[in-house]
């Protein structure tokens, strides 16, 4: 099924553009550097009221979830998306009642980076003190692995583990502030990730790894062997340790050592070639997180296999995994490069097959999709290589992008979310990590062509995000939800306003001029 917009959605997405980019250009007007304002707001709201006041332990730790109207953290928050978007079954993944320090990992980058920003310490302060606070409640004494991730979270209610029964220790997707953790807190730091490499690398030659920590083997997914490289590639820049870039490579080698030697894509999760769809087809999993997380361990060892190989899976996806006539993206590939156009015919797990073309939005937080990221990963790739077909594929990423804004209901599963949510339907938006990708993503590539239509792309979607999003000081999750989440991403859009606001810093006038003829740029691109 083609991905391509209705004329209806088109004609809405143009006037939108030009509204929005009229109201970015006053705002700039008025003020050039508007976006750090609602960032230190919003982390000034969440160390006033968003740290543990609950149970019988009090901490520096953030809660998952604070109700923006009475600053609280809610023990029993309204049901809405628990199922929905975190999937049957799997509600603890919102980490309700409780605090998950692996989804505040970007609003600690934050944190840090709008201390350097304004010289104002409090913030980067308060990302120590909610470090050493994880590391005093949030550690398991029986297996020393964090209570964090997609299977626990901490109960600030019961000073608990909470989660499934099992507990596992599982980190996917997300960029863990690993050389501050260690700056704060070497020891512990160290042992997390010694522990990572023995309870989650099931076979130290292949390098073949499970997302559990139980030593067996399993589901080998990209996005979670990410997580692990990341780490242990930065303990070795920490460190100077060869056995962490022994470790780092052994990982990495599992995934390069699966691909097929003529398309060079590879499978999201090889170990299971055979058993599942996953285990025998690309996605953009590869391409976005993983991608993403070789590129982190080349930036912190400098070896240029991390990067090589980041690149290679970029280019190889987009070979094959771009449709011209369509404009986008095909979601899910098969070895040969072969798109998969229509849904898979099994049942069971195959429900979550991305067949045809990408979803942009999330309606669900881990999936076979990450189509953002991906776009991100290709223009970071750019930057760090100079590669020209690199840029290529960021501008059609691009172009994929600003043809379905504004940021809205994704398709895929988008109809049991809008069940959940039933507003949605007038309110329309995303999950507040829809809305920072989309900006990050766009100011980067600003900056690697000088095109100021980039620019103003990404000024608009943050105007969106403050419009639907912003509420009482802080911005909730989702434009449905009366919470601010941190599983929602809010992290990654604070993150990507303090890019967007050093990208706009003391814009001259023959600047703003330029703007306005990209402005209208926009609107006679989108009619052709």
């Amino acid at each position: 099924m083609s991905r391509q917009a209705p004329e209806y959605r088109r004609e809405r997405s143009l006037s939108f553009l030009f509204v929005l980019f009229v109201l970015a250009v006053v705002a700039r007007a008025e003020n050039p550097t508007p976006w750090r304002n609602y960032v230190g707001t919003c982390l000034d709201t969440l160390l006033t009221h968003g740290t543990d006041r609950y149970g019988g332990t009090s901490s520096d730790m953030f809660v998952a979830i604070l109700d923006v109207d009475t600053l609280n953290c809610p023990e029993t928050p309204e049901w809405l998306d628990s199922e929905a978007y975190y999937e049957e079954g799997r509600s603890h993944r919102r980490s309700m009642a409780g605090a998950n320090f692996w989804y505040d990992q970007e609003t600690i980058r934050s944190m840090y980076r709008l201390s350097t920003l304004t010289g104002d310490g409090q913030y980067a302060a308060g990302a120590n003190r909610a470090i050493n606070a994880f590391y005093d409640n949030a550690v398991r004494a029986d297996t020393g692995m964090p209570i964090w991730g997609s299977h626990t979270f901490y109960n600030v209610f019961t000073d608990q583990r909470d989660g499934d029964p099992a507990g596992y220790h599982e980190t996917l997707v997300y960029d863990a502030q690993w050389s501050r953790l260690y700056n704060q807190r070497p020891t512990e730091t160290t042992a997390v990730i010694d522990n990572m490499w023995d309870r989650h690398v099931v076979n130290k030659i292949t390098g073949q790894f499970n997302r559990h920590d139980n030593g067996a083997s399993g589901c080998d997914f990209a996005f979670a062997g990410g997580s692990l490289i990341s780490a242990f590639a930065t303990m070795y820049n920490q460190t100077r340790d060869p056995v962490y870039l022994q470790r780092a490579k052994t990982v990495e080698n599992w995934h390069w050592s699966q691909r097929d030697p003529t398309t060079n894509l590879v499978a999201d999760a090889p170990g299971l070639s055979g058993v599942r769809y996953d285990g025998d087809h690309c996605f953009t999993t590869v391409t976005g997180p993983y991608a993403w997380q070789l590129m982190n361990a080349y930036e912190q060892t400098g070896d240029a296999d991390f990067l090589d190989h980041a690149a290679t899976y970029i280019k190889a996806y987009e070979q094959y995994g771009w449709d011209d006539q369509a404009e986008t993206y095909w979601a899910m590939l098969q070895m040969d490069g072969t798109p998969v156009v229509d849904p898979l015919q099994g049942g069971g797990y195959d429900i979550w097959a991305p067949t045809g073309h990408v979803d942009l939005w999330k309606t669900t937080i881990y999936s076979y999709e990450f189509p953002l990221l991906a776009a991100q990963s290709a223009i970071r790739a750019y930057e760090l290589t100079g590669d020209a077909d690199l840029l290529v594929a960021a501008e059609h990423w691009a172009a994929t992008i600003e043809l379905q804004l504004p940021v809205q209901l994704g398709e895929r599963f988008g109809d049991a979310l809008l069940a959940a949510m039933p507003e949605l339907a007038e309110t329309d938006g995303s999950y507040a990590e829809d809305y920072g990708r989309t900006i990050s993503f766009y100011v980067h590539l600003y900056e690697a062509t000088g095109d100021e239509d980039y620019l103003a792309l990404a000024e608009q979607v943050a105007q969106d995000a403050v419009e639907k999003l912003y509420v009482n000081g802080i911005f909730r999750g989702h434009v449905a939800k009366p919470y601010y989440e941190a599983t929602n991403g809010v992290g990654v859009l604070l993150d990507s306003l303090l890019e967007l606001d050093a990208a706009v810093q003391a814009p001259e006038p023959a600047t703003m001029g330029l703007l306005a003829i990209g402005g209208l740029g926009l609107l006679i691109r989108g009619k052709r």
